[in-house]
Formats: C-alpha cells, structure tokens, sequence
C-alpha cells in the first residue's frame, strides 16, 4: 500500500507550526485536511496558514472554493485520494495536515458515500427544536456524527439524523485500510490546550476577524462555510441575536467543545499515534514527529 502520513489534533494545538518544519525536512508539500481551509478569503476565522507560512511550502486545498459553494466529505476524498496519486507521481511523501477528522478519515479507510436521497419533509418534524436540542438526538443513535458535526451546523445534523433513523449512514466505514498511513495525533494537557483556545480567540479579534466576517455578512456564505465557527456566532451578533461579548464567549466555548470533539474522533482509534507537544521547546515536538515519520518511511 502507498505511504501516508496524516498531522492533526485539536484546535490551537500547533499542527500548521509543527507540519510546515516537518514539511521542509521531508522537502514535501501539504494537503489540506481542515474543512473550512479550502474556501477563499475564509482566514483569519479558519486558522489557514499566513501567506508567508503558504509561500515557503506549496500547499494543496486551501483557498480552493469559493465560499458560496457547498463541500462534502465524499468531494474531499475524492480529491483528496487524486493528490496522493499526484504526489506518489512525483515522488514526494503525502502529508495531510487538518483537524477534521472525519475527512481525514474518508481518505485512508475504505468509506463509500451512498446514502438515500434526502427527504424534503424530514427538516419539518424537528422545526420546534433548537440546533442543541436537535443535536443531542443524535448522540444515542449515532454517537460518531455527534462527536464530529458542530451542534450550529443544523443540515448536516439532519442529514446525519434521517440516514441513522432509516438505519443507513451517510460514510459506511469498512475497517480495511486503503493506505499504509502514519496517523499523528498532537495533544496537550486539557486546561493549557482550552486557555490556548481563548487566547487564539482573541488574538484573532485583533487581527481582524469581526471585519473579515461582516465582509461575508449577510449572504455571501453558502450553507457548508457559514457553519465554521466564528463566522456563524458573529453573523448572529450582526442579526441583533447576541451581543458582541456574548457572540465572542461562544466562539471560545464553541471552539473549546470542538477540540475535545477532535479529541474523542481519535481516541481508541488504532491507527492512531498521539505525540504529547512540549511547549517550552517546541522543537521537541517537531523532532519526535520527524523521528516518527522518519522510522515510518524506511521500515
């Protein structure tokens, strides 16, 4: 099987620093594994890589959309498992760097996406219940998409709903894998890691994130891009839902719950391997990731 090596853990826990010095020792590029990172002018709110950060490693699915159009994980994989073809042609190592866990998943193992087509009057019976309500639905029944779809991202919890009640799903997973992958999960301690979260939060704020948001506002997002969070809460703050405090404490819980989504994704999951970060030499880190990726690639 072709070699790949996937980066990823939550939120703010250092994949980009971490991938882009990995990247330059391997003299590879990288595909994008983040869902929102491959719309157009979506920055500052997703995360995406600096352009001087783009401009030292040639990177693949970012900026790659315009935010009005809608992307599934079957498009990605799609995609996605062309690259590898690309890289494997040009023999360079594929190296995948996101946080959707999901996506990255539909990639290396055997996934098909051949779900019913979607009942117009499904939406219509849960109209009365909030987008919380209406995700704690799913926990029982379908406990995987619970972890993985973001409680504001109201279709997707339908979809994932009418497919689990009608006993189908959306991704069937078989447990084969179609890649030999290297699966590096970064992690750090639970309270570091949250206060991270906030303070990239507010970091962002600073740099613009209210601006680049009301550029979007009112409809210049399709249905996929305005569930990132961050752009979703501040859209309702411009709606009169929320005050500007109150929409900024969401996006600091909303991202907080969704690094120990990420964190659930993984655990137990056997083609894993977790690297604890070290925060005082990151350099640490990115030596055990290349040590790791190294002993992957000549065994």
């Amino acid at each position: 099987m072709d070699k790949v090596i996937i980066i990823t853990g939550p939120t703010a826990v250092g994949k980009t620093k971490c991938s882009l010095l990995v990247a330059q020792a391997l003299k590879t590029e990288i595909i994008n594994g983040d869902a929102y990172q491959v719309y157009k002018g979506m920055n500052i709110g997703t995360a995406k890589p600096t352009k001087e950060e783009l401009s030292e490693i040639n990177h693949h699915l970012i900026d790659y959309l315009d935010p009005l159009e809608l992307f599934s994980v079957a498009d990605y994989q799609k995609i996605v498992r062309q690259k590898i073809n690309d890289f494997k042609e040009k023999n360079l190592v594929p190296l995948i760097v996101g946080g959707s866990g999901l996506y990255l998943e539909s990639v290396i193992c055997n996934y098909t996406f051949d779900g019913k087509t979607r009942d117009a009057s499904f939406e219509e019976k849960y109209f009365d219940l909030s987008n919380e309500e209406l995700h704690e639905l799913l926990k029982d029944i379908d406990p995987v998409s619970y972890e993985n779809i973001h409680p504001n991202n109201r279709k997707r919890v339908l979809r994932a709903l009418e497919l689990a009640l009608s006993n189908e799903q959306k991704g069937t997973k078989k447990k084969e894998m179609l890649y030999d992958a290297l699966v590096i999960v970064l992690n750090d301690d639970r309270n570091a890691l949250y206060n991270r979260i906030n303070s990239r939060v507010d970091k962002m704020l600073e740099e613009g994130l209210l601006e680049e948001v009301k550029s979007f506002y009112p409809d210049k997002l399709g249905t996929t891009a305005k569930a990132a969070i961050g752009y979703k809460e501040l859209f309702e703050y411009f709606d009169g839902k929320y005050t500007l405090e109150e929409a900024i404490d969401k996006i600091k819980q909303y991202s907080r719950n969704y690094a120990k989504r990420q964190l659930t994704w993984f655990r137990n999951k056997e083609y894993v391997t977790e690297v604890l970060i070290d925060v005082n030499n990151f350099n640490n880190t990115v030596d055990e990731v290349y040590n790791l990726i190294n002993s992957f690639l000549t065994k």
